[in-house]
């Protein structure tokens, strides 16, 4: 007569052995439970901010330079160094001679001169620009200050009052164009007092030791 199953010692040991089994993976999950999943592993890096482009460099240093060579011909604006006064010179060879001066000035602030393939430019204490590329000129508090400004661009055409700065005798000038010539000079005049003056468009006005306004 063959014993039960259950009295067996080979059915013991199996039961035994899946008892083990079901206790340790029932383990494993309850380690698990009320857990949440780890996403370290999946977590990306924030992107760095991109760095702000710079703005190119406009202006040319101060220098002598040959037209057509150094620089291309055409208009300018020019801007003095702090406020302090500069000088420029426009010459049709470079003997240095006083004969080959074309035209030259000193001034304070901005001034526009344009200049022609095979000419020589010079500049003392002051930076230039292409007119294309150089910054429009705003008014402090409605005030235009000493420097040299371009009617429709800079400042538009009606009528002005020019007023000296105090204590000094004031220049000013309202031209056609920028060439610095004296036969493109439509009016001028040293005031010690206020003076209204009317400009218009494509113009040029040009103040020394004085302001301008509405």
């Amino acid at each position: 007569m063959r014993k039960p199953i259950y009295k067996r010692w080979w059915f013991w040991a199996i039961v035994i052995i899946v008892a083990i089994a079901a206790f340790s993976t029932g383990g494993d999950d309850n380690d698990n439970v009320g857990q949440a999943p780890d996403t370290t592993q999946n977590a990306k890096e924030p992107a760095p901010a991109p760095a702000p482009a710079e703005e190119p460099d406009i202006w040319t240093k101060a220098g002598m330079y040959k037209v057509g060579t150094d620089i291309e011909a055409g208009e300018y604006m020019l801007l003095s160094n702090g406020g302090t006064s500069a000088y420029f010179q426009v010459s049709k060879d470079s003997s240095g001679s006083l004969e080959s001066i074309i035209t030259n000035d000193n001034f304070e602030g901005s001034r526009y001169i344009t200049v022609s393939d095979g000419q020589y430019f010079e500049l003392r204490n002051g930076k230039l620009a292409p007119i294309e590329e150089a910054p429009v000129q705003k008014p402090e508090d409605g005030v235009y200050k000493p420097g040299m400004y371009k009617v429709g661009r800079d400042i538009e055409p009606g009528e002005y009052k020019v007023r000296p700065q105090a204590g000094a005798l004031a220049y000013y000038e309202v031209s056609k164009d920028s060439s610095g010539s004296l036969t493109s000079i439509v009016t001028n005049d040293n005031i010690e007092n206020e003076k209204y003056i009317t400009i218009s468009e494509g113009q040029y006005i040009k103040l020394n030791s004085c302001e301008l306004s509405k």
